[in-house]
């Protein structure tokens, strides 16, 4: 593969093709200064092979900031900051570059503290937020923002700054004129902030390599296509830039393009990359999904780019560029695009995760001089983490599951509509399981007297179905949703009801409404899939909106089922249903504790994970897994 080899960018050299998209974190502190969280992080990625990182996006103003704990190049305290990151990245041997950004109507008020200002007041979907329209000192302040920002990244020591030109962030709403209303200079020119930016830029780089980011088209009706895209590429290639950096989306107004979800098609993301290919002569980096053996071939043969940028894959995996230039892709963690541990977590302020790499933000395990006889009983998401880390530290781990193959209810995850990436990640799980763990007990059920053979005993047993209590409910045709993803039944008739609209009802709700049955769905609260990520969620719901089959109703709980129909306390008020053929409970699931009670009333060494502990999501189970090991390896220590 020609990316394993060397190549250049213009006057950037690098050791492969493999570049680390930006990234945002939510790392920093709430001023945005670099934390130890940064450097674990950075020095990660860097030792796993990627010729050059760049960093999260930064504003080069505060009124452009989207998060509150986003890295800064505004401040006083930045550069001395950066430096941290920069001398991280090179030690690691990784180039270092820093994304320049200013997110206009896209900024987030909690962390500029105003409203967000933009060329014109439009609204922006993704955060509700109509802005203010900029004034030309505003602009101009912006414009000083961007070459105070290029100065204090040469004293930083980046290799390269990368210019932020699209997805739906401050440049392309200029350059928009769907977002660019206005009637003075900079409307009448919709490239000319473009310009002045390019000319600063062009000014101030000195040394440095530059980098220009494009959204190849935004996929949004009267969004920008990758037509709109060539005032930018000609001026870039005008201007000596040294490559184009091709994304998609908007984050305004197509975030599952922005952010590369696993739900978007890749035909549609490989016809804009040959038409980007076709208008510039520049070298093309392209992201989005890149980490796949077939598409990679695929744009090596079609000569589309010079390089490719992985973002969420080196999340999962940081090892990616070196196991790719040894030929181990067997090896990698790869990505299932479902945003789940990365974007929700910077959403929610806790900091960026991964599902499948709980690890990626601390140190690797340390070997211990006394490794650990542990037991760990499940072989969900939960005890496979714990397995594989308390293994990497040398431990002698034997992992039991009673049924007949690992998985656990992640299995059941690619299972779901527009979730079939997922096999990714879990597959990937699976390997790593059965490569670093030695000993492995399928279909074999622990018992409390096997505790004695080992120091720990680790309990993921998982977690059963909440069975709703609901009058005269065995005279219905019902299941589970572990009944209904796992086939143990059918479902019968057409018409269904589904008490509990969170995630998992609401997954099965949509698979049934695609096979034409009528589906009533009912959540006790006023929250429809609240534990669903966020861009996942919004996508499912525009696939069911209006959709006849489908009657969502909050706020209802069902009281009994009887001939005449099903009755229901419905915002209050009681009301009568239509009788249905099959009823599918999902209305939450129980913690699995029987084996941790006995063994910890028999005063054995034993720690509760995963679900068993606290029923959640596979990112919580996976962090459970690892935070477990690392806690009984430290105590040995």
């Amino acid at each position: 593969m020609r990316f394993t080899n060397s190549c250049t960018l213009g006057s950037l050299h690098l050791k492969n093709g493999f570049i680390m998209a930006p990234v945002k974190t939510a790392y920093g502190t709430p001023d945005g200064r670099v934390t130890r969280r940064h450097l674990t992080y950075h020095a990660n990625i860097s030792r796993g092979g990627a010729a050059m990182v760049i960093l999260e996006p930064v504003s080069v103003t505060q009124t452009g900031k989207e998060h509150p704990k986003q890295l800064t190049v505004h401040l006083d305290t930045s550069v001395s900051d950066l430096a941290q990151i920069v001398s991280v990245l090179h030690g690691g041997g990784s180039l270092a570059c820093l994304n320049l950004n200013h997110a206009g109507r896209a900024a987030n008020p909690k962390a500029t503290g105003t409203q967000p200002s933009a060329p014109s007041a439009v609204l922006c979907p993704a955060t509700g937020q109509t802005p203010k329209e900029l004034t030309i000192p505003q602009i101009e302040e912006i414009l000083d923002g961007y070459r105070t920002a290029m100065k204090r990244a040469r004293e930083a020591g980046f290799d390269a700054v990368e210019i932020q030109c699209g997805h739906g962030y401050l440049v392309s709403q200029f350059l928009s004129p769907r977002t660019n209303l206005r009637n003075d200079a900079y409307g009448k020119d919709r490239t000319l902030f473009l310009d002045e930016l390019f000319r600063i830029v062009k000014q101030e780089r000195d040394s440095m390599a530059v980098l220009v980011r494009i959204s190849g088209s935004e996929f949004v009706d009267g969004g920008l296509q990758p037509e709109d895209n060539r005032p930018i590429l000609e001026m870039a290639e005008e201007a000596g830039f040294d490559a184009i950096h091709c994304g998609n989306g908007s984050a305004c107004d197509s975030p599952p393009w922005y952010y590369a979800h696993m739900g978007i098609p890749e035909d549609k993301q490989i016809a804009v990359f040959r038409k980007i290919r076709e208008m510039t002569n520049l070298p093309l980096i392209l992201a989005g999904r890149m980490a796949d053996m077939k598409k990679l071939s695929l744009v090596e043969r079609e000569d589309l780019a010079q390089a490719v940028a992985f973002g969420r894959a080196l999340i999962a995996d940081p090892k990616l560029p070196a196991k790719l230039v040894e030929n181990r892709p067997q090896d990698i963690m790869l990505c299932g695009y479902c945003l789940q541990g990365c974007l929700a977590n910077v959403k929610n302020g806790t900091g960026l995760g991964c599902i499948v790499n709980p690890g990626i933000d601390s140190e690797r395990p340390i070997p211990l001089e006394n490794p650990l006889n542990v037991a760990v009983v499940g072989g969900g998401p939960a005890g496979m983490t714990a397995a594989t880390t308390l293994a990497e530290t040398g431990a002698s781990v034997t992992l039991y599951e009673q049924g007949n193959e690992l998985g656990g209810q992640f299995r059941l995850a690619p299972l779901a509509p527009h979730k079939d990436t997922m096999f990714r990640p879990l597959n990937s799980q699976l390997h790593l399981t059965n490569d670093r763990v030695k000993s492995i007990k399928l279909n074999t059920r622990f018992t409390p007297n096997m505790a004695d053979a080992y120091d720990h005993v680790v309990v993921a047993s998982g977690s059963r179905q909440n069975l709703a209590e609901i009058q005269n409910l065995d005279t219905q045709y019902w299941m589970t949703s572990l009944d209904f993803f796992e086939n143990r039944k059918e479902v019968r008739g057409k018409r269904v009801l589904i008490v509990g609209a969170g995630m998992v009802g609401m997954e099965a709700a949509e698979i049934l409404t695609d096979r034409g049955l009528h589906v009533t769905a009912t959540k006790r609260t006023d929250t429809i899939a609240n534990d669903m990520e966020m861009v996942t969620k919004k996508m499912m719901m525009n696939r069911l909106k209006g959709n006849p089959n489908m009657v969502i109703m909050p706020e209802t709980t069902v009281l009994s089922f009887g001939e005449t129909g099903i009755r229901v306390l419905h915002q209050g008020v009681e009301k009568t249903l239509e009788p249905v053929d099959t009823v599918i409970l999902a209305s939450g699931m129980l913690p699995e504790t029987e084996l941790f009670e006995t063994l910890k009333q028999q005063g054995k060494p034993v720690t509760l994970i995963g679900d068993a502990d606290h029923p959640a999501d596979i990112f919580a189970a996976s962090q459970s897994g690892y935070r477990a090991a690392l806690s009984l390896t430290s105590r040995r220590r």
